[in-house]
């Protein structure tokens, strides 16, 4: 019996040991995990950082959040800027001022650069909002870059990735569209 006790107790030391161990590598682990999350995943980041900016945007403010949209592009496909087959990626949707919006990255076709695009969509199409779009002189002012339109949407085509975890920096575009949209509408309705 002396033998058994003996082999059993350097046993259990190695056990409790090792398990020891790994509870203080794991509570280090989560440490700086949390000082990380606190001290800097809200804060704007460099576009060659992800999409970490977009996820935490979805989450805190109620939006929604998709990592590719093969999709999103497809009725967008005579646009040069976008190219055919191409999918939408990071993908954000949201509402802002009762139009629905979507802020995603996309590869431009001829040197496969990543650029970020925002839609906002018309409340219902309407083929007026087109012609009228399309005759204003300008239509569009910074913060916009290249502004396409159809019967139910404007997009804004970037020149390049836009990351920020500020829902202000990420709303400046949505913004200015938006207007166009509420433009169109006021005049619409003057109009009628």
């Amino acid at each position: 019996m002396g033998d058994e006790t003996g082999l059993a107790r350097p046993l259990e030391h190695s056990v409790g040991r090792l398990a020891g161990m790994l509870t203080i590598g794991l509570g280090v682990l989560l440490g700086a995990a949390g000082v990380y999350l606190t001290f800097f995943a809200d804060r704007s980041v460099s576009p060659a950082t992800g999409v970490g900016d977009r996820i935490e945007l979805a989450r805190r403010e109620g939006w929604r959040f998709l990592d590719v949209d093969p999709d999103l592009l497809a009725d967008w496909s005579d646009t040069p800027d976008f190219g055919e087959d191409q999918p939408a990626y990071a993908v954000l949707r949201g509402v802002h001022d009762d139009l629905e919006f979507v802020v995603f990255d996309y590869r431009k076709p001829d040197s496969g650069e990543l650029a970020t695009a925002w839609i906002v969509y018309l409340p219902e199409p309407s083929r007026a909002f087109v012609k009228w779009a399309t005759s204003q002189e300008p239509l569009y002012r910074r913060p916009l870059n290249m502004v396409g339109v159809r019967a139910d949407a404007i997009v804004d085509i970037g020149r390049q990735v836009h990351r920020s975890t500020e829902p202000e920096s990420v709303l400046r575009q949505v913004r200015a569209l938006t207007e166009i949209i509420r433009r169109f509408e006021g005049q619409a309705a003057a109009s009628s």
